[in-house]
């Protein structure tokens, strides 16, 4: 597997494209248009854009050669690659990109914030989350379950009841499996990432066929920023703050 998490905001448009329109299909072009604030235009045109690169290279091929359809639940997929799965996630200006070659896959990010809320919402889409649950479980959870039913296709409203959540007593969380996909065994992964974003930390979920862990890579890679460590040997935040899942 290969995955790239990427700071939108220190991606410089001559890092992607000389100008926008570039090889942004029509329908990127209309959604990127109906948000209201230019910044988060531009992070979602990045986003697109990045997306594309970093697939193209890996695959030796030319950005504007790669074709991305989706399927009818929304699930990204290469109609001249099938036998490469992919998988994105937005939070804000971060995105998290994966891709394997060992079947489907999926992955999310989550800028960790301090929400009162998040458990509320957390519980409602998983009622499966036991009493007693602390706050700071919410992103290894919810990361978690977003990723998985992104590796299989059915969002959270049909294919949350799938998931099978264990929760431990220190408070990580870790994916038991999935049902009615297979008889092969699904992985899941949780990590935090260091962030020059709003908030220091990124909650970080794969799930897919391969084993874990998986190594994150930054991009653009700014080897010499002392703010933002390489992945490959990210900071720890302290432990009692958020524990690794």
């Amino acid at each position: 597997m290969d995955a790239w998490l990427v700071d939108l905001d220190q991606v410089a448009p001559q890092d992607i494209s000389a100008h926008y329109p570039e090889g942004l299909t029509e329908e990127e072009l209309r959604r990127g248009a109906e948000f209201v604030h230019a910044r988060a235009a531009h992070r979602f045109f990045r986003a697109r854009l990045t997306v594309r690169r970093l697939l193209a290279e890996r695959l030796g091929l030319a950005a504007h050669d790669l074709r991305i359809h989706y399927d009818p639940a929304g699930k990204p997929y290469l109609p001249d690659q099938p036998g490469t799965h992919v998988s994105w996630s937005r939070s804000d200006g971060l995105l998290l990109l994966g891709a394997t070659e060992t079947g489907p896959i999926g992955v999310d990010v989550e800028l960790v914030r301090p929400a009162t809320s998040s458990l509320d919402v957390l519980t409602f889409v998983y009622p499966g989350v036991p009493d007693g649950v602390g706050a700071d479980t919410f992103f290894h959870a919810w990361t978690l379950l977003e990723a998985a039913v992104k590796a299989t296709g059915r969002g959270l409203a049909d294919g949350a009841r799938e998931v099978d959540l264990a929760f431990g007593p220190d408070g990580s969380v870790t994916l038991r499996g999935i049902s009615g996909h297979g008889a092969r065994p699904w992985h899941g992964h949780t990590a935090l990432q260091p962030t020059r974003q709003d908030c220091p930390w990124a909650m970080t979920a794969f799930v897919s066929r391969e084993l874990p862990p998986v190594t994150v890579l930054t991009w653009p890679d700014r080897a010499d920023d002392p703010v933002r460590p390489s992945a490959r040997s990210p900071a720890r935040p302290p432990a009692e703050r958020l524990r690794r899942g």
